[in-house]
């Protein structure tokens, strides 16, 4: 089927001296930037063309990189507990798009329909999926740091979690803020498992940086990095919410196997999302502490509707052959992490009467052929 679209008009800039790293077609790379995750975050055909459009302009701008890293840093903090499954699903997109990567040049890369599609399909699931966001880190008071107060609280029991976790090498105070977090979770109180993960971190920085040292834990649990990384308390909190899923798993209490396997994956080796690690256990405490208490404890699909969903994911080439028709940007002016946040300045913004009327042509066309 045929779809119309509009040209990109190339004049949207007035002529000038500015340097600001651009787009393959031509936007600052904020503005492209900033335009794709409000699309995202809209619902509808339009919302769809927008986000499917800056898409396709940041990827084959050379910030393949930068898209994958923003998808990440969306599932984890927008749809979260919405659907957990988003993140096997994208786990599989990034492998087949790094196999993509290793052996096709970068202009291959863009023009590739695989690769297209995994981009397109990606950027309709995430606007699809429920969103449920991350619970907020508890505030930790200054009284709870003064000596003495976690024996004055702590009164759960141990707990086989605990056991199977804790050693000699961790300290008496992860003993005691293990069992009060497992107590909680059993309890479906996530706001408090929470808040003793995070008084937890808060001790343990305190704790090196007396010391100079070691914080609450000394057992190396991850075998490369620093001493600083692989005694990272959160490695600690990592095997424990492993170990209580794997014992909410065998009372058949939840049955999200391969998303907890992914979570942890993610926080021990993945690059990508590496700087979410804090959100990505509170992803996982509470999928332990409230999963158990839904109806049916496992992730729904993905999608209601495959066949719609497979009909949108057609049009994508279309999107990415009007952003390849521009030249492609240099080696040098391609997109890297810190464009993303570069100062405004004085001059005069683009109109954004152009970019909404060049995008015009693709809502349309999209909007037309997903209501046939």
């Amino acid at each position: 089927m045929m779809v119309h679209r509009a040209p990109i008009e190339t004049n949207i800039f007035e002529p000038d001296e500015d340097i600001r790293p651009r787009t393959r077609c031509g936007y600052l790379v904020p503005d492209a930037f900033h335009a794709y995750l409000v699309a995202l975050s809209e619902t509808g055909s339009a919302a769809s063309a927008k986000a499917i459009h800056f898409a396709a302009d940041l990827v084959c701008s050379g910030g393949i990189d930068i898209w994958i890293r923003s998808v990440y840093t969306y599932a984890i903090k927008r749809v979260g507990l919405g659907n957990p499954r988003i993140f096997v699903y994208i786990r599989d997109m990034v492998n087949r798009l790094d196999q993509k990567l290793a052996v096709l040049p970068q202009e291959g890369f863009f023009a590739n329909a695989d690769v297209q599609s995994a981009i397109g399909e990606t950027v309709f699931l995430l606007q699809l999926c429920p969103k449920k966001p991350n619970m907020a880190w508890p505030k930790v008071d200054e009284s709870t740091k003064k000596p003495g107060w976690l024996r004055g609280v702590a009164a759960s029991p141990e707990t086989k979690a605990t056991r199977t976790v804790w050693s000699s090498e961790d300290s008496t105070p992860l003993y005691l803020v293990s069992n009060e977090l497992c107590k909680a979770i059993q309890d479906g109180l996530t706001e408090k498992a929470l808040f003793w993960i995070r008084w937890a971190y808060d001790e343990d920085a305190r704790i090196r940086k007396e010391t100079k040292g070691t914080g609450l834990t000394k057992k190396e649990r991850l075998m490369v990095g620093s001493t600083a990384q692989r005694t990272d308390v959160g490695l600690y909190f990592l095997s424990l919410l492993i170990t209580i899923y794997k014992e909410l798993a065998e009372k058949q209490l939840v049955r999200m196997h391969e998303e907890i396997s992914e979570l942890a994956r993610l926080w021990k080796s993945d690059k990508r999302a590496g700087s979410h690690k804090k959100d990505i256990l509170v992803l996982m405490v509470t999928i332990c502490s409230e999963v158990p208490r839904w109806k049916v404890p496992a992730a729904p699909p993905l999608t209601q509707d495959p066949t719609r969903l497979s009909r949108a994911v057609t049009q994508v080439a279309g999107f990415f052959q009007e952003v390849l028709a521009f030249k492609a940007l240099p080696m040098n002016a391609q997109l890297k992490p810190n464009m993303l946040h570069t100062p405004k300045t004085k001059k005069e913004k683009p109109k954004q009467s152009a970019m909404d009327d060049h995008l015009d042509a693709y809502n349309l066309a999209m909007e037309s052929y997903m209501n046939k």
